[in-house]
Order: C-alpha cells, then structure tokens, then sequence
C-alpha cells in the first residue's frame, strides 16, 4: 500500500499530527474467520495523536469501488490526554488502540456498537519512549526513558517489570519474531536482549557516537491468519446492480 499526501483545506489540521499508525480493517461477521489479506489491507483505520492531546481515527481505503459500503461514522475524536500524545500504536488481532502522551499517561482505547472508550489507563509519571504490541497481539512492552520496562498482557494484568540502569536513556523496544525475546535500543548505540520473563541474555554496543532511534523486523507486524475466500465474500460486499 502507498499512501499520498497532498497539501489542500480537507487534509489541513488545527494542530500538528506527531504520530500515525494504521491497521486494516475486519467486517463484523469475521472477527472470529481466518482474513482475507487482500481485502483486509485495502481498507483499515488510521490513528493520529497531535499537539492538542487529542487522538483521531479515520477510515480510509486505497481503492475507488463504489459498491463497498463504508462505516456508519467514518472520523472519531478521542479525547482523555492532558498533554501531546507522541505515540499510537494499533492491537490488529485485538482491535484494540494504545496511546501515549508526554506526562507518561497510556491510554488503551476500544470500539463497541459504534462508540469508543478507554478500557485501560497507565501513568506512572514518567516519559514512554516506546509502546510495542507482540506480534500475536496478546502482550504490551513498555519501555520508559528513566530505564523502567515492562510486560503486560492485553488485558492490562503486568507480566513483569524490570529498571535498567543504564547511564543513557532507553529509545525504542521491540519484540522478536517468535515474541521469546525482547530488545531495547539506547540513546547512546546500545542493544539489550532480554528473553520473555525478564532475565538479561545480551548487552552489545552497536554504535559508539551513534545512538539508536528505533528498530524494525523485516517481519509482519502482527500475525494474521490468512483465508482463501474472494475479495467478495463479505457481509460489507454489495453485489453491483
């Protein structure tokens, strides 16, 4: 997919957008259905966090069918942060939307008939420099600039937390393929392995003047069953008249 910014009154914001994230979209009949890829990654939700603390979602589609219905509401507001929300980042096997401010407060947001609203909140006062889902979706790495992390599960009940004293600040987290380990990138080109209970496996120095900023898998975000079904098998699909 390829997304294309133009500068116009209608993509105009009254605020400056910090952060983006998106996920595909499931139909209401296949929550509980293998996804059809193909259809799943032309439509989806993206999520905005700007200055004003306020976090926007958005439909949007990167085809022009006309004989796809769209969502009853297709823009929601959500409000609840008292500062810039700096990270989003979407749960696709949960639907489920996490959030992030400067003042160290994380927001877990979910929709349900419609409307959405906070199911989870977290702030231990302190600044989050990364928020990242496993890939099966079902647990939350947390890591913060004063050195504290933490694993929890998608349900909010803590796994286990670790303070790392480090004499640079932690910058990024993320899962492994396999969602056995984790990895935290410091400020000052540092690399720390530690499996999924906790214990410290690896510390390496990557880059000596170079501090990392973030870290990504040549892997699928999350992981999705795949199904074999049309790209008109959908209680969304209106059949052309």
């Amino acid at each position: 997919m390829f997304a294309a910014v133009e500068h116009g009154p209608v993509l105009c914001s009254d605020s400056n957008i910090l952060c983006l994230s998106w996920k595909g979209r499931v139909p209401k009949s296949e929550k509980e259905k293998p996804v059809c890829r193909k259809r799943y990654y032309e439509e989806g939700w993206l999520a905005t966090g700007n200055s004003r603390g306020v976090v926007g979602v958005t439909f949007t589609s990167s085809h022009c069918r006309r004989d796809r219905a769209t969502p009853q509401r297709v823009n929601f507001n959500l409000r609840g942060h008292n500062s810039e929300v700096v990270l989003v980042r979407w749960n696709e096997p949960f639907q489920k939307l996490a959030t992030c401010d400067t003042d160290g407060g994380i927001f877990v947001w979910i929709q349900y008939e419609g409307r959405w609203s906070v199911e989870l909140v977290n702030d231990r006062g302190a600044q989050v420099s990364d928020f990242t889902w496993s890939h099966d979706g079902t647990q939350a790495l947390i890591s913060y600039r004063d050195g504290f992390v933490l694993v929890g599960s998608v349900s909010g009940q803590r796994h286990w937390s670790s303070e790392i004293n480090l004499e640079s600040q932690i910058t990024c987290g993320i899962w492994t393929p396999d969602d056995q380990q984790v990895l935290f990138g410091t400020a000052d080109g540092q690399v720390i392995v530690m499996d999924c209970h906790g214990r410290m496996l690896a510390h390496i120095l990557l880059h000596e003047s170079d501090g990392i900023v973030s870290m990504s898998w040549n892997y699928p975000s999350f992981l999705v069953e795949d199904s074999s079904e049309s790209d008109t098998d959908s209680d969304d699909y209106t059949p052309p008249k």
